[in-house]
């Protein structure tokens, strides 16, 4: 009995070892190099790359607040990407001078699942006229054949400010 427990455990043992590790602070990196250029395809228009981001099934889903007193739940990818195709299309006519940036990140990373918060600031033009706002952005991912991709995206936005005034938007440590 003693040599069929060593052989288990030292079994047991080894398939722990021979497990890949995972770098956590590389894993971080990339989920945070998806979420932006996720953004600069969505500003640049290129609605192929912007695509290539997400989780393209039926559980796809996006949260999202502006400002407006709606706060719709889209789910399934197809249903998603028409929600965000008018959005950016958007961008480039009376929307000029986009920039963004994603500061704050909270990630934590589980298999070949991650979760994500982060603050979303962005700047533009609309006709004309500055706009500035401040969101948080939380983000689900998946890692599928290697890759980063977006299952769920919330996005909370406290609304558009062409003033000067102070961001309260603050992740607390």
């Amino acid at each position: 009995m003693k040599k069929l427990s060593f052989v288990i455990l030292s079994s047991i043992a080894l398939f722990s070892a021979c497990q890949p590790k995972v770098d956590i602070e590389k894993e971080k990196a990339a989920i945070q190099d998806v979420i932006r250029q996720e953004v600069n395809a969505f500003i640049t228009k290129d609605m192929d790359k912007f695509v290539s981001f997400y989780v393209q099934d039926e559980s796809n889903t996006r949260l999202q607040q502006s400002c407006s007193v709606e706060y719709p739940i889209i789910t399934g990818w197809i249903n998603v990407k028409s929600f965000l195709e008018p959005m950016m299309n958007r961008f480039g006519t009376e929307v000029t001078n986009v920039k963004n940036s994603k500061e704050d990140f909270i990630i934590k990373v589980k298999g070949d699942c991650a979760w994500v918060v982060n603050k979303d600031v962005w700047s533009y033009e609309d006709n004309g006229k500055p706009v500035q706002g401040t969101a948080i952005q939380t983000t689900f991912m998946e890692k599928i054949d290697g890759n980063w991709k977006i299952s769920l995206l919330s996005h909370f936005s406290r609304g558009q400010s062409s003033d000067e005034s102070k961001d309260t938007t603050a992740i607390k440590r």
